[in-house]
């Protein structure tokens, strides 16, 4: 029993890498081929780095006040024992007691390792759809750089990665050690965050805002987005002290956080309640500017098409005035969302795809948006009363939806599409409650794939709602989502262009 425990064990070093060891004896063929020393199959796990007593500070033929990077630049020979305060951090029940960990220079390398190896050649078939500034490799520059960066966006990264890991690994023995890893780390940031915060002079700071995005995405990505309302509406008002939304697009820098603030907040708004949304009245007044500042960009908008971007905008704004004209006005909007209901069906994803490379590609995501979008606008505003469901209506949503069913399942089975198959699936499972039982086996079907294949939990979290929504009996949209959630496929940004750090993942 003992010899077949053994020889069922992976080595080590295929456990850190997330590889399928062969399970050959002493050293595994696997780490051979690799040029790898085998650690081999012990039961205790080889020890890379010398854990030291508190306050001590070793290294090999160096000072003692060598810069970080220098670290990094030496293969990090250097350990350096933290203490994290008595007091426990509690997330989703998990409670992290007072421990010593080794330093964040040595995990950064690691976590880097993994994005090469892994989440960089997950994005790489994106460079197919076009030029994209926002995929390449973690090199010694990029950490270098990164160890200069406040803890908050270091420890960002590192979470950002063990997530990604946690989720690909899902139910392996290796996946309880990395939730320890990541909740520690998680306590660590946020408590960075709230120290940096607490400084005037850089609570304004792109860092600062850049830091709040991250950590809200990487808490959207282990499925714990309880307060990412507060998160949203905090950089919103970090923008406000600093001009407001166009004053702040003049930083290139800028950019991608900002793209990735209007990605979440509207993307958002269409998962929330009508009763409950937000930053609707500035999302509205800055469409146009939007449209002009992110035209030429290659995903801003998780390649949801900008027209349709600009429609799901006006969407989300009637489904809050309806709430506040219950008795007058309903005339008004149901006249406005038929008008909306036609620019949708007058886009023309032929015509927006003509000029981008890989043109098939996007001719299929935008005929994808186009359904979603337009099944969006009839069951939200429906849900609302704005819009009754007459028999031209039932129709226009029956077609939509059959449509979207047969064209994601061509999107979801690319690399160069998948990703951007999530919220279309949502939108296609709210229909699915009038739709075929068939309907809805295929959109659950179809998300515990996405949730390994990209590492986010997201997807699993959206088929529990949806499963409790088909079990309700209900059909009307703010029945199945009748709390703010918020799912996105985006699990970092990049911070390249901000001094002294590096870029995180697009």
């Amino acid at each position: 029993m003992e010899s077949q425990q053994k020889s069922k064990r992976h080595c080590w070093e295929c456990r850190r890498r997330c590889l399928v060891c062969d399970f050959t004896e002493p050293t595994c063929q696997r780490c051979s081929a690799s040029g790898i020393e085998c650690p081999g199959y012990g039961d205790v796990k080889p020890v890379k780095l010398k854990w030291l007593a508190p306050g001590r500070v070793i290294s090999r033929g160096r000072k003692r006040n060598k810069t970080p990077s220098s670290e990094v630049e030496s293969g990090m020979t250097e350990t350096v024992t933290k203490r994290v305060p008595s007091e426990t951090i509690s997330n989703r029940h998990v409670l992290i007691p007072r421990v010593e960990i080794k330093t964040e220079v040595y995990a950064l390398a690691e976590c880097a390792e993994y994005f090469n190896s892994c989440i960089y050649q997950d994005l790489l078939p994106l460079c197919e759809l076009g030029d994209n500034p926002h995929i390449y490799p973690l090199s010694t520059k990029h950490l270098r750089r990164a160890s200069w960066a406040p803890d908050y966006l270091r420890l960002g990264m590192i979470c950002m990665i063990l997530g990604h890991r946690i989720n690909r690994t899902r139910g392996s023995p290796e996946s309880k050690g990395l939730i320890e890893k990541f909740y520690l780390y998680w306590g660590l940031a946020i408590r960075s965050l709230r120290d940096h915060l607490d400084i005037e002079d850089k609570r304004k700071g792109d860092t600062i805002i850049a830091g709040v995005l991250t950590l809200l995405l990487v808490d959207v990505q282990l499925g714990t987005s309880l307060n990412w309302r507060c998160h949203l509406e905090g950089v919103y008002e970090l923008m406000m002290l600093r001009g407001g939304f166009q004053a702040m697009t003049r930083s290139k820098v800028l950019k991608p956080l900002l793209r990735c603030l209007w990605v979440l907040a509207v993307i958002g708004n269409t998962t929330c309640p009508a009763s409950d949304l937000s930053m609707i009245g500035s999302q509205l007044d800055e469409t146009d500017f939007l449209l002009e500042q992110y035209s030429t960009a290659m995903s801003p908008f998780h390649m949801c098409p900008l027209p349709l971007f600009a429609e799901i905008i006006k969407v989300n704004h009637l489904r809050m005035r309806a709430t506040e004209y219950i008795s007058t006005g309903a005339e008004e909007l149901s006249h406005e969302a038929y008008k909306i209901l036609q620019r949708v069906h007058d886009f023309l994803p032929e015509k927006w795809a003509d000029s981008k490379r890989s043109s098939e590609d996007w001719v299929l995501i935008g005929s994808i948006y186009r359904a979603a979008v337009a099944i969006y606008l009839i069951l939200s505003l429906q849900s609302l009363s704005v819009l009754h469901m007459t028999s031209e209506l039932r129709t226009c949503c029956t077609m939509h939806g059959e449509l979207l069913q047969v064209l994601i399942s061509d999107g979801i089975s690319s690399p160069r599409t998948q990703r951007f198959m999530l919220w279309p699936l949502i939108v296609l499972g709210v229909y699915a409650a009038r739709g075929s039982p068939a309907m809805r086996v295929f959109v659950v079907s179809r998300l515990p794939e996405l949730s390994r294949d990209l590492g986010t939990s997201v997807p699993l979290m959206v088929k529990h709602v949806l499963e409790s929504f088909w079990d309700s009996g209900e059909s009307r949209w703010d029945a199945c989502f009748n709390k703010p959630y918020i799912f996105t496929m985006q699990i970092a940004i990049d911070t390249n262009g901000l001094p002294h750090t590096t870029k995180i993942i697009s």
